[in-house]
């Protein structure tokens, strides 16, 4: 209980069980080379936030939100990802495709439109089925066999009057 004071308020102090380090101010650690805590130590903030490593993960604890504030991009290596839970929901990027994958439904919830830009679309599968508008029109496109199946009635609203059925862009017949 005896320790070492710096001026009027910086203090070093050990009780035989822990040391405490007290200050009026800022405490700054300058270092020039690594500051290495031993596995399974961790850093504890107040007394529900901890962030500790075991030479595998690192973990990152807190008994409420945990809120990252950037002035810049958060970089992610390519091919690694975001797991959440028990890895079975992802999200990762390669450098040129983003993939979100789950092991069971893929919810999406909004309070407002989705945007998708205009010309560039939702493809299916082997990208064999596509959704895609241009602002002005919307395309549905199969490279196979397109059903319409519903449990209940469909209906067709087409303000300008008139329905084409069409062959490879050749006009079948015309409903009015």
């Amino acid at each position: 209980n005896v320790g070492v004071t710096f001026g009027t308020g910086e203090k070093i102090e050990g009780d035989s069980t822990d040391l405490t380090v007290t200050s009026g101010g800022k405490i700054n650690l300058t270092a020039t080379s690594d500051v290495v805590i031993p596995a399974d130590v961790g850093i504890t903030f107040g007394t529900g936030e901890k962030i500790e490593g075991n030479n595998t993960d690192i973990t990152v604890t807190s008994g409420a939100d945990i809120n990252l504030t950037a002035t810049a991009d958060v970089n992610i290596p390519s091919g690694v990802g975001v797991t959440f839970g028990d890895d079975g929901e992802k999200i990762e990027g390669d450098g040129t495709d983003l993939t979100v994958s789950a092991s069971a439904d893929l919810n999406l919830t909004a309070t407002t439109d989705i945007n998708i830009p205009a010309n560039v679309g939702l493809t299916f599968g082997d990208d064999g089925e596509k959704i895609e508008g241009d602002g002005t029109d919307l395309t549905i496109a199969s490279s196979a066999v397109m059903t319409l199946d519903a449990g209940g009635n469909i209906t067709v609203d087409a303000d300008g009057g008139t329905i084409t059925f069409s062959d490879g862009g050749v006009s079948l017949g015309t409903v009015t």
